[in-house]
């Protein structure tokens, strides 16, 4: 029979802005609306893992082991040689970590530097309800501090075809030069410094082995979640103004124009929120013939002495008032508004 390919991909992978969907879903799983915190422990679990899962190989039906060592438990080990059995023989294939102590400023931001003042910076904003008033919480963190962390990964054997089978491994995870791991939802990218060979020490017994060693670098960063803030922006309600309807807050203006052939023009304002209705005493005695330049009112009313003499915007026949005449003008229109109107007469054709 033929060889068939297992573990196909059915499913679509996501890429660009789906992908950046995906990830941003992941830093917030399991811890409501804010990311989850970054730690060094935490990126030294992850590398742990990784070292474990996707460089792992198995050999003679054992997978090999791994071990995490600090600088000092490393100078222990290599005295003491913890891999071996009841002849004091160092037993065979494994692998360990180091990380260098030294932790560097990061190159995560692509060599950008965070903005000074230790601010934060808004990160999500969500809907708010308590049952009266909608409104937001702004959620606020601050710019995560970069660092890059060095990690040592040895691989101990005595026998060549199984270094060929690690590295085999190591340069088909790191093709694309870089890998990612997942630290508390936050992707973060391994970088394949170098590989080296230290192939030259010898155990207590002479018996050589070999040493392969590979420098991986992880671009991270820290982030703490005790500083991370919720704020809750304005809550929306609905905002009335309530007008005192008994007070004016200005006077409708006239004013009078003498005109040529004896006529004289009235110019009524009524400024805004302003009684509508005005009463003023003629001084003249005249014949109003037109009205015009009707501004922002929808009806006029005129009343002489209390008789109502016009009643819309078109004067059609003309009216005539006595001097010392009561003359009330009443008018319809929006408040907030500037209402006008021309009122011209004669005086001399009573």
């Amino acid at each position: 029979m033929g060889k068939y390919k297992k573990n196909i991909k059915i499913t679509r992978q996501h890429v660009g802005d789906e992908l950046r969907e995906d990830m941003f879903e992941d830093i917030q799983k399991d811890n409501g609306y804010l990311p989850k915190s970054v730690s060094e422990a935490d990126m030294d679990s992850k590398f742990i893992e990784f070292v474990k899962e996707d460089l792992s190989i198995t050999i003679e039906g054992k997978k090999v082991p791994v071990v995490f060592l600090t600088i000092q438990r490393w100078s222990e080990f290599t005295k003491t040689w913890e891999f071996s059995d009841e002849n004091k023989d160092l037993k065979m294939p494994f692998i360990t970590i180091i990380r260098r102590p030294d932790i560097q400023v990061g190159q995560n931001q692509a060599g950008l530097w965070n903005i000074p003042g230790k601010r934060t910076y808004s990160y999500l904003k969500v809907p708010t309800w308590d049952g009266v008033r909608s409104g937001l919480d702004i959620y606020k963190i601050p710019q995560p501090t970069s660092v890059d962390l060095i990690y040592e990964v040895r691989f101990f054997t005595n026998k060549m075809r199984q270094l060929n089978i690690l590295n085999s491994v190591v340069q088909d995870t790191f093709r694309s030069r870089q890998c990612y791991i997942n630290v508390n939802g936050h992707p973060m990218p391994i970088v394949l410094d170098s590989i080296n060979d230290e192939s030259n020490t010898d155990d207590f017994e002479n018996r050589r082995f070999y040493v392969q060693y590979f420098e991986m670098q992880l671009y991270g960063y820290l982030l703490n979640a005790e500083k991370f803030e919720v704020t809750p922006s304005v809550n929306r309600s609905l905002v009335f103004t309530e007008l005192d309807t008994s007070k004016k807050f200005d006077v409708s203006v006239m004013s009078t124009q003498p005109m040529k052939n004896s006529q004289v023009g009235y110019t009524f304002i009524f400024k805004p929120y302003v009684s509508p209705e005005f009463v003023f005493v003629s001084k003249y005695s005249v014949n109003f013939t037109s009205i015009f330049e009707v501004s922002e009112i929808s009806n006029i009313k005129i009343r002489v002495n209390n008789v109502l003499v016009f009643d819309g915007l078109v004067l059609v026949a003309p009216f005539s008032v006595k001097e010392n005449d009561n003359i009330t003008i009443s008018i319809s229109k929006r408040g907030q508004s500037l209402g006008s109107f021309k009122l011209i007469g004669n005086q001399n054709e009573l």
